[in-house]
């Protein structure tokens, strides 16, 4: 079900509502003035009493639900958004504090952090797309979000290859250049894409909003 047709879906319970609490009270009128009322014993005036009653009962039950699982359904797209916006700061935390060292020993357990939160980041788009979030992939905020912290992953793995090729350089000096290099190549092409993350999450915090 699309966005588009959930929210008409909604929209149209709610008239239901609407157009049934008003059918009562015009069958409540007709009653009154057109079915000889006046005539009729007190005990009459009571079961229409009660007959408007039960109409605005069922009104309120029913809007009283309806309300429920809307807020049901915010609480859980809230939960998911928020989801989204701590697994795409740990992933520019994660990075920030790789940089910000020298140690590339720790180059496997960073891939790992980082292809866990892709994945779930992933995951979470492709499974809310359908009932959270109708057409969430579709968006063009998406596919940015999708393709940048994607590009992280493959970028960093290729890091990772190449500092395990350094590591079984003989010569300690030739060793220690070629990581240098590498790690600064690195650092150059995640900065670039750390920015890219920055300036396209709020348009995809803010299309996840418009579900709220």
């Amino acid at each position: 079900m699309t966005h588009m047709h959930q929210q008409m879906n909604n929209r149209f319970e709610r008239v239901a509502a609407y157009v049934f609490v008003l059918l009562v009270v015009l069958l409540t009128c007709y009653l009154f003035l057109y079915d000889d009322f006046t005539s009729r014993s007190e005990g009459k005036i009571t079961g229409l009493i009660a007959f408007l009653a039960l109409g605005f009962g069922i009104f309120q039950f029913w809007i009283d639900e309806m309300n429920t699982e809307e807020r049901k359904l915010y609480d859980l797209r809230y939960e998911s958004y928020k989801d989204f916006v701590l697994r795409i700061d740990l992933i520019s935390e994660t990075l920030n504090y790789e940089m910000a060292g020298n140690d590339v020993n720790s180059i496997h357990t960073l891939v790992s952090r980082l292809m866990n939160d892709v994945n779930r980041i992933r995951s979470a788009i492709a499974m809310n797309s359908d009932f959270l979030f109708p057409d969430l992939y579709l968006k063009p905020e998406t596919e940015t979000i999708n393709s940048i912290v994607g590009n992280i992953l493959v970028r960093t793995d290729i890091f990772r290859r190449r500092v395990e090729r350094a590591i079984k350089e003989e010569n300690r000096r030739s060793r220690n250049f070629e990581l240098s290099v590498e790690q600064m190549k690195w650092h150059n092409e995640i900065r670039e894409y750390l920015e890219d993350l920055h300036q396209s999450k709020f348009d995809f915090y803010g299309i996840l909003r418009t579900y709220m």
